[in-house]
């Protein structure tokens, strides 16, 4: 949903469609853009160094450059507070794995289930060759492990709510 606030108009927000993954357990996307101070602790405290500046200046995730292990650091260190409770689930995201998948494109290629610790991602016999992907959402994480892992960026991930 675009952003058409006072402070959406500004920072140019309101050309987004909500496409930006803030930190876990950064809640809803409107309270965090109001509450958020932009302060960076969050940044400084990630562990496997994922979040980045982004857009105005808020923080947001970068798969690309590895996954979340849920360490719940970047929560700890927001000096606002305004992260929601570590029993909560961390973010409500999803993931696909596109046409451009080698597997899909008859090159063998298991990289994403190499990287995947929760074991969501396997691959079943085709009767073409070469096994195809598989991604069980059940046990899925979206830690991001496997969109860093996949050498042609195959897998993306969305909000959940997203149409």
């Amino acid at each position: 949903m675009a952003d058409f606030s006072r402070r959406g108009l500004l920072t140019g927000s309101f050309r987004r469609s909500g496409s930006a993954f803030r930190p876990p357990w950064s809640g809803d996307e409107n309270h965090f853009l109001v509450d958020c101070t932009r302060c960076d602790a969050c940044l400084s405290a990630c562990e496997t160094h994922i979040l980045k500046r982004g857009q105005g200046g808020y923080p947001e995730v970068n798969f690309t450059h590895g996954e979340c292990t849920f360490c719940y650091a970047c929560a700890q260190a927001c000096p606002e507070k305004i992260f929601l409770k570590r029993e909560v689930s961390p973010w409500e995201h999803t993931l696909s794995i596109g046409d451009n998948c080698l597997a899909k494109n008859n090159i063998e290629c298991r990289s994403c289930q190499d990287s995947c610790e929760t074991q969501a991602i396997a691959f079943r016999p085709s009767l073409q060759g070469i096994a195809q992907p598989l991604l069980n959402h059940a046990d899925c994480s979206a830690c991001g492990a496997c969109i860093a892992g996949c050498p042609v960026s195959a897998i993306t991930m969305r909000h959940a709510n997203a149409s």
